[in-house]
């Protein structure tokens, strides 16, 4: 994430720093050494990590994942260590570069790249299990098929995405749903503790009772906006046994679909996850399915298809659909989801409302229209809430979008040709542009989105004023800036 204006990226800038804290020593000893080149003045140990520049073998394997976007690092510093991570950042404050954290590299409009130096954490990826006190330790670089497959040695598992790349920490940090969710919350709903290198350079630990109004703000407030997190401590939980399900409608049920699936989402148990996906173009609704997973109400429990089938038959009844389910371990389940796991980067655009109450006839019917109407393939994905991640205070954690909150619904497309970009993106604008009158206007941060004009209001909902406080308390001088970064407050 982009944090200085390119008009800034050679002048020096200097911390504001909070009470009581002194300059790093090390940065004081450096503000008399910039050499011409200023990269030359980047030197991170060996044990801490190393310094990328472009033409190095392994500086394109970390550019972002989208193709659409195309800023592109003048250095990147691969961190193994919060210290790496800390001598990085002095370093870019001595010499007023624009700076960005890399984990997964996954963000919707390329904030994890920069013109300046990308701080990567891919390198601290271990993952320390506690099977005790059901806690694990991860660090900041790690992803997210990595670390299932490392939590379900010990038979835990910890509430996240389904895509295999994917980095913990942009995920963690806004907010983390997925389709065990409605059973054990959002990710950022699990973390009990997150270190994290401030605009100082200095290590801090986040926690309920160490830096509490840091650790609030984590857990949803969006990546890149207080520091780079080098590690999160995690509660993690019991799993065992899925079952893994797939409902296939014929084309022309749509408006009953859905209809239908917004009123099951409302009263389902929360050891349903599921999510909606229809898809069209040109004059046709080209899909209609929902997938999910059924996890029993104790690990030690196995799950039947005939209660799945029992708990799912307001979905059944719609229109004689292909019913298919797989029982597996959790684990296998993830790898499932995952698919293939290509790595391949592809371009795509996405959007992201929030249905705060449920879509009025007109709204479905808009939607329906616009989707078999686009003028190139567009997908509408609705992402089931309630459950777990609704129980929790919309004021607890820096996440608002509980309570009411029905489901996140995903305006997505994705092609594999620069030529196609201006049809695809316009496509995904018009399909929201269309729902206006219908949805509140409320969007995700992890699916963020660079036409928001009053991004913060929908990020951050009633929670942006405190979210500004918390900004003003770690990082008054604004060290940690982008495009859609939290502002200072007025």
């Amino acid at each position: 994430m982009a944090f200085l204006s390119e008009s800034s990226l050679r002048a020096p800038i200097l911390p504001t720093l909070r009470s009581g804290q002194e300059l790093p020593r090390a940065r004081a000893r450096a503000i008399t050494a910039a050499s011409a080149d200023p990269i030359n003045d980047l030197v991170i140990p060996p044990a801490d990590g190393k310094v990328l520049r472009p033409g190095d073998p392994e500086f394109n394997s970390l550019l972002p994942f989208n193709l659409r976007t195309t800023v592109r690092p003048a250095v990147i510093a691969q961190c193994r260590t919060a210290n790496g991570v800390s001598l990085a950042l002095q370093w870019a404050q001595l010499h007023g570069f624009a700076l960005c954290g890399h984990g997964g590299g996954h963000s919707y409009e390329g904030f994890s790249s920069c013109s300046g130096i990308m701080i990567d954490v891919r390198k601290m990826d271990a993952v320390v299990i506690d099977t005790a006190n059901k806690t694990a330790r991860i660090g900041a670089g790690s992803l997210l098929g990595d670390v299932a497959e490392k939590l379900f040695v010990k038979k835990f598992a910890l509430p996240a995405g389904t895509c295999k790349p994917v980095g913990i920490a942009g995920l963690t940090l806004g907010g983390g749903h997925g389709v065990s969710s409605r059973k054990f919350g959002l990710t950022s709903d699990n973390l009990l503790s997150a270190q994290v290198v401030d605009a100082t350079g200095a290590q801090l630990t986040a926690s309920p009772t160490v830096n509490p109004d840091l650790f609030w703000a984590l857990r949803g407030g969006g990546g890149g906006n207080f520091g780079i997190v080098t590690e999160f401590t995690f509660k993690v939980h019991p799993v065992n046994r899925v079952i893994a399900f797939r409902l296939v409608w014929p084309n022309n049920f749509p408006t009953s679909v859905l209809r239908e699936w917004q009123k099951f989402a409302l009263s389902a148990p929360d050891e349903l996850g599921f999510v909606l996906v229809m898809s069209g173009s040109q004059g046709h609704i080209t899909g209609i399915r929902c997938s999910g997973l059924y996890h029993p109400v104790a690990a030690s429990q196995t799950p039947t298809v005939s209660k799945l089938r029992s708990l799912l038959s307001p979905l059944l009844s719609i229109g004689n659909p292909t019913f298919t389910t797989r029982q597996f371990t959790y684990i296998e389940a993830a790898r499932y989801f995952a698919g293939s796991g290509d790595t391949s980067r592809v371009y795509f655009k996405g959007k992201s409302d929030y249905a705060t109450g449920p879509l009025t006839p007109a709204g479905i019917s808009t939607f329906i229209s616009s989707v078999r109407n686009s003028a190139a393939p567009v997908a509408g994905i609705f992402e089931a809430y309630g459950g777990a991640i609704n129980r929790i205070p919309a004021a607890d954690t820096a996440f608002p979008h509980r309570g009411s909150t029905r489901f996140c619904l995903q305006y997505y497309a994705e092609w594999s040709s620069s030529s196609a970009t201006n049809q695809r993106v316009a496509a995904v604008r018009a399909l929201y542009a269309a729902m206006r009158p219908h949805l509140p206007g409320f969007s995700y941060v992890n699916y963020i989105d660079l036409d928001l004009t009053n991004y913060a209001a929908a990020y951050y909902k009633g929670n942006l004023p405190r979210l500004q406080a918390v900004k003003q308390q770690y990082d008054p001088g604004n060290f940690f800036h982008f495009a859609q970064s939290i502002p200072l407050p007025p």
